[in-house]
């Protein structure tokens, strides 16, 4: 398996396949025991690669959120405090993911204030 970035896409080139799947599109990564699932809003996309592998890979649009989630900050409509120490990230489908509060004063507040939202 090779996962490139070309054009604001990912390329990811498996055995027998290759998928293109715009940046954009990208609504959050999640790593599940030893798979990472790239969820867009049509679908799953099932890869065998480390977060820290895929985020060498992301701009800077993507931030290792969580010890098992990478988000796009793009596409980011609500947080929620979930438990103490967790935010959950509301995306448009209502699929969520889990935000760190440490990550979120360090990265997520200075790119919203940079964005001028």
């Amino acid at each position: 398996m090779n996962i490139q970035l070309s054009q604001n896409r990912l390329i990811i080139v498996k055995r027998n396949q290759i998928t293109y799947i715009s940046l954009s599109d990208i609504i959050f990564i999640e790593r599940i025991r030893q798979k990472t699932l790239i969820h867009t809003d049509a679908q799953e996309i099932t890869v065998y690669i480390t977060l820290k592998e895929m985020m060498n890979i992301l701009p800077d649009m993507f931030i290792r959120s969580h010890k098992s989630f990478i988000i796009n900050v793009q596409n980011l409509r609500e947080l929620n405090l979930f438990n103490r120490n967790t935010f959950e990230a509301y995306y448009k489908n209502r699929k969520t993911a889990l935000v760190s509060k440490q990550v979120l004063r360090q990265s997520i507040y200075s790119t919203w204030k940079g964005g001028g939202g």
